[in-house]
């Protein structure tokens, strides 16, 4: 009968025991990824807590594998010391990064689903890595806050050193403004209350959720009490008088409201005979005397 040597049924056990904990893994991570799909409604939130688990698995997943292989003895501890001492002298970017992402998690920067600005990146954030973020990227060579199509990896530890914009986190909106220059011999009276009877109209239906989530903020955070209906602002310059529309708008959506808001405006001052927009010209008054040469 054919004996098979004890190291190799060490072995064998340890792979079967490994190939064990590697199936568990991937089914504890599919349960709760069901679980959280079916309990929390929020997408962005499901996203992130999915993204908080499968890392946490992973962890735990590596380290009993390890302890497989190494055991639970003295052996392991020494492992474990002279294997994190290396990683601590050989990865500082990378410990750095896992800490980065430890600040992201517990601090609530951002989460999967935000619009956020980190360092000079803009973007809507994809994936949350132990060590990486990724983040679809707007703006570049693309105006106002449109995709470009490009796919940018971001270093957890940049949150240490570079300053973390998040547009939707705490209330989902923005302040956006539209600044239309008017002449001087132009009704500018009228002028304002087209201005606002527009920005009323495309700002309406996103006012009473603003005012609710904006006074939820200041119930936690120092903010001083504003409004979130348009406002009009007006300064008088050397060339023209500047009308200024200020409102509240999905950040999402702010280039397509903005479009549609210098559209209907041009049309409706274009309609009005004593409202004309201002551009900068020049007059000029004479020319130096030409001098012939022989």
């Amino acid at each position: 009968m054919l004996r098979i040597p004890a190291t190799y049924l060490s072995i064998i056990s340890k792979l079967f025991l490994s190939l064990v904990v590697l199936i568990l893994t991937l089914i504890v991570n599919r349960a709760a990824s069901n679980l959280l799909a079916v309990r929390v409604k929020d997408r962005s939130y499901v996203h992130t807590l999915r993204m908080l688990i499968r890392n946490t698995i992973f962890v735990v997943s590596s380290a009993v594998i390890l302890a497989i292989w190494l055991g639970f003895g003295s052996s392991f501890t020494v492992a474990m010391g002279i294997l994190g001492a290396g990683i601590a002298f050989a990865s500082q970017e990378v410990i750095g990064s896992f800490a980065g992402y430890l600040n992201i998690i517990t601090g609530n920067l951002f989460r999967i689903g935000d619009r956020v600005r980190i360092g000079n990146v803009v973007g809507d954030v994809l994936d949350i890595s132990t060590l990486r973020t990724t983040v679809m990227e707007i703006g570049e060579w693309v105006k106002a806050d449109q995709y470009t199509g490009r796919i940018v990896s971001i270093a957890n530890r940049v949150v240490f050193s570079d300053p973390v914009f998040n547009y939707t986190r705490h209330w989902r909106f923005i302040w956006d403004e539209i600044m239309i220059p008017i002449t001087y011999n132009s009704d500018w009276q009228r002028a304002g209350e087209i201005m606002i009877e527009h920005g009323q109209e495309y700002s309406s239906d996103v006012q009473a959720q603003a005012q609710a989530e904006l006074s939820g903020m200041m119930a936690h955070y120092p903010v001083h009490d504003t409004s979130v209906e348009p406002l009009l602002y007006i300064v008088m310059t050397d060339n023209w008088i500047e009308m200024t529309l200020r409102y509240v708008v999905d950040p999402r959506e702010r280039r397509t409201v903005k479009g549609k808001l210098h559209f209907e405006l041009l049309q409706h001052f274009e309609a009005e005979a004593d409202i004309t927009v201002a551009s900068a010209t020049f007059e000029i008054v004479g020319f130096p005397p030409l001098r012939s040469e022989a």
